[in-house]
């Protein structure tokens, strides 16, 4: 308990933080393996190293040869006619095969050793109130699952997201609206398709490997589907649906150790047409045999959002009535990411293991005061005494300990181990100040994530809580290290 309390009543701890427009950064080293399966014992190839998300950049693009490279351009600032996606994931990162979905066979490790799913999701009006996903499909985004980190959201969003199974009744009135996400379009990485290889390069063997650039093809990217109904549009893989064909780029730097994923998308009509080195069209309905945009998908959304009640109402009302050009700047849009994995073996209901989140988020802050204090402590301790040996206890037994029932399928946001139950043995997390990865342990990991923060100016680095980062801050996380956390 040395130090910790002058810091504990005073610290603010941001696991995350935005640094730039249209930049958003993750410490590195603080992945861990949140499987999603009943049981929690979904099985990873021996030694599995957790995908580990570093950032996600988002910006106006303007390729050099928009016909033959949309890879190698120059960031547009203010109102653009592309938009390039960047994801930074740490280590050797490979894209995903089929997850057994739609027809397809199970094989989510077709090309490497660490495939990536998830899903980039973009608020591109800076609405919390406009766009998100209903029900199944909001059970596998970012508000239904940061709480499995011990994360939550800051801002007023975190009230939407999912604290345990409970919170997954179907109703979307009931609250809390976790299906609500504000985000119109999604990067999506979800194995339910798989993906053509359109270029590689190294030995060949469709392996993505170290060092190797590849490009491949498939429907990556997506407005969000619970539109549907209400959508006019065709060409897509389903009437109603925004999900044209595109590519992702893969590259891993060997010096770096780090895999880069890039999407570029036309955002007007007047990008599509260079990106075809075509005439440009105007607007239409058409997303498969003719161009295509954001601002086509927008069009018919807010031509859409008239005809809407109800669930999808709530999501689309924002939409009523804008203007197509207010949304030709990428580097005002928002965004949250979730990625993860897949098992190698199918189960059932249980797609993804998740390993990272994004972005501007608090760990164990469970009062949502956006301090880590004892209160927090309490919070936890409080919910043991009023909880333990009734019926959500899976034990049913006063031991004081709450058992999590159909963990992981469903969890607590409270259970900071992941072990399926929520006692005293979350408080060493949430009492050590030096475990930046959050896992109980202190290793490397903890050292490579501090002096991430400390050189990104995060404020879980100022452990003087002065606002400066400086030698004494260092001082005290060495001083920590050294003797463990209680």
């Amino acid at each position: 308990m040395r130090y910790f309390h002058s810091l504990i009543l005073i610290s603010c701890f941001s696991a995350q933080t935005a640094f730039a427009q249209g930049i958003w950064t993750d410490a590195q080293g603080d992945a861990v393996i949140r499987r999603t399966d009943i049981g929690n014992d979904a099985p990873l190839p021996a030694g599995f190293d957790p995908l580990d998300l570093l950032s996600v950049s988002i910006n106006g693009w303007m390729p050099v040869s928009p016909s033959t490279d949309l890879y190698i351009g120059t960031i547009v600032q203010g109102d653009a006619d592309f938009v390039r996606i960047q994801i930074v994931v740490d280590g050797l990162v490979s894209p995903p095969g089929p997850i057994g979905l739609n027809g397809l066979p199970y094989n989510p490790y077709q090309f490497g050793g660490r495939p990536i799913t998830g899903f980039i999701e973009l608020d591109i009006d800076d609405q919390k109130d406009s766009g998100g996903e209903l029900m199944p499909i909001a059970r596998s985004r970012y508000l239904a699952n940061v709480g499995r980190f011990g994360l939550h959201p800051d801002g007023s969003i975190a009230e939407r997201m999912v604290q345990s199974g409970e919170d997954f009744d179907g109703d979307f009135f009931t609250g809390p609206t976790f299906e609500q996400t504000g985000s119109e379009f999604t990067l999506v990485m979800c194995g339910c398709f798989a993906p053509t290889i359109i270029s590689q390069d190294g030995n060949m063997d469709s392996l993505f490997d170290w060092g190797e650039t590849w490009v491949v093809q498939g429907r990556f990217f997506e407005r969000f589907e619970s539109f549907r109904p209400e959508s006019f549009l065709f060409g897509g893989s389903d009437f109603g649906l925004f999900d044209p064909t595109t590519t992702l780029q893969f590259v891993h730097d060997p010096i770096s150790d780090q895999t880069v994923i890039t999407l570029v998308y036309q955002i007007t009509n007047a990008g599509a047409a260079l990106a075809a080195n075509e005439p440009e069209q105007p607007i239409d309905l058409e997303i498969s045999l003719n161009h295509t945009s954001i601002e086509e998908a927008l069009d018919d959304l807010i031509i859409g959002a008239s005809f809407t009640s109800g669930d999808l109402g709530a999501l689309t009302e924002d939409w009523q009535g804008n203007d197509l050009t207010d949304y030709r700047e990428p580097s005002n849009w928002t965004v949250t990411a979730l990625i993860g994995t897949a098992p190698t073996t199918p189960q059932p209901s249980s797609f993804y293991i998740w390993t990272d989140t994004g972005f501007d988020e608090s760990y164990a802050d469970f009062d949502f005061d956006n301090l880590l204090t004892n209160d927090d402590i309490h919070v936890i301790q409080d919910f043991i005494d009023d909880n333990d040996g009734t019926s959500i206890d899976e034990d049913s037994a006063i031991n004081d300990q709450i058992g999590i029932r159909l963990f992981a399928s469903e969890f607590h946001f409270y259970d900071l181990n992941y072990d399926g139950i929520v006692s005293a043995a979350d408080f060493p997390a949430l009492l050590c100040p030096v475990d930046f990865t959050g896992d109980g342990l202190l290793d490397f990991f903890d050292i490579s994530a501090f002096l991430n923060a400390f050189s990104s100016h995060d404020s879980q680095a100022d452990l003087t809580n002065d606002n400066n980062w400086d030698f004494f801050d260092i001082s005290v996380f060495l001083t920590m290290f050294a003797q463990g956390c209680p």
